[in-house]
């Protein structure tokens, strides 16, 4: 009864109920978890691999250092004070991730030897010394940590008791300390594209910024902390708590072990793809203003080598390394007497001639500064076109077979750009670029393509016509003619396919069929279908049938993109196995 007085063998239940009810709300799932495992074993690769990249990228790096150390070593500078920096933080956040671990999983452990000992015996770590590219890495192994779902003494330790005071804080002026490298390496306009945003005002950074730095994220502010650091980020935007809205907070504050884990390798990620950026945009900064050429030569760019008699040549000649400044070519065509031609704006030479029927030669020489001696140099080219009369050819790109229904794709040479045109006898002629088209026959069986330049006729050429050609039949799953019945119910339909048809875009669906069907014991039963999929007499033909059995789709009738129905003679015989 609801007002009945409670013995204290009752109270004691009712009190171990809420209590492991609380328990119950408190526990974080075992998926959860294990999807912090997973994601915490593609992180550790993943820095292995930005680890090997970077490595790459300095080695690429010292070695444009050893070609041209005037050029390359005030970028070389800053690319090894941003890998020193990297190297500090990348370990601290190594060492820090392992003494988490260590001081809850492994506490009662004397020394470090010890803790790396046991955690090693109990599948905690994979190995006891790893390092990737001169930097330490602990690959610890989440699965088999104990506590990974205790968050007290995670948050303890990073929070520290009173929270305000543990390594998170240490940990995020650490990473602002990094952004600061990054923002000396490649400058205000590229330091938010590396990532690693923390909250820049509490705690430690509260005085350097001043009490009027809670502003928006990217405002630009006058002072160079703020400008090494970045802006403040409100992670609890509306409350006055300072502490609730720093990053430290955000990310630490009531974290299970496990994601605490996850997270700091992540921040290893971070790291080094922030590191990988920077140096990448050092290598581009070392020639971002380089003008000065080691190697000079003239280049020719003709429109087309092969003209129709009345056509111009045209061409551009131009040095490949180019300064902004006027250049001239001195140019003979055929032997002919030498004439000038002037660059335009961008450096380029353009030259023209309207010459008739024929093989034409020119050579040429472009005058330019010489960086190096600061002397006009000489850069010879040469260059040769054909003149030819009007010809044209015409021909399927795919076969010599046009067929109703589709799209035939229609090559036509022999001319310039817009200089022919085509037409068809019959059907749907359309153009799709230079010198393509696509064909969609009528019911003729012949079609001829015309081909005209200038109003003059350049030739024709006839195709013949066809309808597509049938297609297979065919029921997904069966092998060499035998199928379970469920896999055969899983199929559901007769389907129809084309083999070995080279146009894209043909398809076939199925109309109708008949289906007959034998059993072991003699007998035979016959049903129709008005499209591809299995009726349901057919479906519980199947679902009633016995090893052994007999099924035959036949008279399959399938409709294509030309719109007619066809019957496709070969039947599917189909054993129940």
């Amino acid at each position: 009864m609801s007002g009945a007085k409670e013995t204290p063998r009752q109270k004691m239940i009712g009190m171990m109920y809420l209590v492991y009810t609380a328990l119950l709300a408190m526990n974080v799932s075992k998926d959860i978890l294990d999807a912090f495992d997973t994601v915490n074993s593609g992180v550790q690769t993943t820095n292995i691999t930005l680890s090997n990249q970077i490595n790459q990228k300095y080695a690429a790096f010292e070695e444009q250092y050893g070609l041209d150390e005037e050029k390359v070593g005030p970028y070389w500078e800053k690319a090894q004070a941003l890998r020193g920096e990297a190297d500090e933080l990348i370990n601290y956040i190594e060492a820090l991730k392992w003494d988490l671990v260590k001081n809850i999983e492994v506490a009662d452990a004397s020394s470090d030897e010890e803790a790396v000992q046991k955690a090693l015996e109990s599948g905690l770590l994979k190995n006891s010394n790893t390092t990737v590219n001169g930097r330490k890495m602990y690959d610890i192994n989440t699965s088999m940590v104990k506590s990974r779902d205790n968050y007290n003494k995670p948050t303890a330790y990073m929070m520290g008791e009173p929270e305000g005071n543990g390594v998170a804080f240490e940990l995020s002026e650490k990473i602002r300390k990094f952004r600061a490298e990054i923002f000396k390496a490649v400058g205000e306009e590229h330091i938010h594209e590396m990532g690693l945003m923390t909250d820049s005002t509490f705690n430690r950074n509260r005085e350097a910024l001043g009490t009027d730095a809670v502003r928006e994220y990217n405002v630009k502010v006058d002072t160079t902390m703020i400008k090494y650091y970045g802006a403040k980020i409100d992670y609890a935007p509306g409350t006055t708590d300072e502490l609730q809205k720093s990053w430290e907070y955000h990310n630490f504050h009531h974290t299970v072990l496990v994601a605490d884990v996850t997270l700091l390798n992540k921040l290893i990620s971070d790291a080094q793809t922030a590191e990988l950026n920077a140096v990448t945009q050092l290598m581009s900064d070392i020639h971002a203003q380089d003008f000065t050429f080691d190697e000079v030569g003239a280049k020719v760019f003709a429109e087309s080598g092969y003209l129709l008699s009345g056509q111009t040549y045209k061409a551009q000649a131009m040095v490949t390394a180019w300064k902004n400044s006027q250049l001239t070519a001195r140019v003979k065509l055929d032997g002919g007497a030498e004439k000038e031609y002037v660059s335009n704006a961008q450096g380029v030479i353009p030259l023209e001639w309207n010459v008739g029927v024929g093989s034409h030669k020119y050579t040429g020489v472009i005058d330019m500064l010489d960086p190096t001696t600061n002397q006009m140099a000489e850069y010879p080219f040469e260059g040769a076109f054909v003149v030819a009369p009007p010809a044209v050819s015409v021909s399927a790109t795919k076969m010599n077979v046009v067929y109703r229904g589709i799209d035939n794709p229609i090559a036509v040479g022999g001319g310039v750009g817009g200089d022919i045109s085509a037409s068809a006898s019959s059907g749907a002629f359309t153009r799709t670029g230079n010198g393509t088209y696509t064909l969609r026959p009528g019911e003729a069986n012949e079609v001829t393509i015309s081909v005209t330049s200038g109003g003059s006729s350049l030739g024709s050429m006839k195709f013949r016509v066809k309808d597509l050609p049938k297609p297979v039949a065919l029921i997904r799953n069966v092998v060499n003619g035998q199928v379970s019945k469920s896999a055969l119910q899983a199929a559901g339909r007769v389907e129809a396919e084309m083999k070995d048809f080279d146009f894209d875009g043909v398809s076939y669906a199925v109309v109708g069929y008949t289906f007959r069907y034998k059993t072991k014991s003699g007998t035979t039963k016959e049903a129709k279908a008005g499209s591809g999929a299995f009726t349901d007499e057919i479906r519980n033909a199947i679902s009633q049938a016995n090893v052994g059995d007999m099924f035959v789709f036949t008279a399959i009738q399938v409709k294509g993109n030309d719109g007619k129905v066809k019957t496709i003679e070969t039947p599917i015989g189909v054993e129940i196995k």
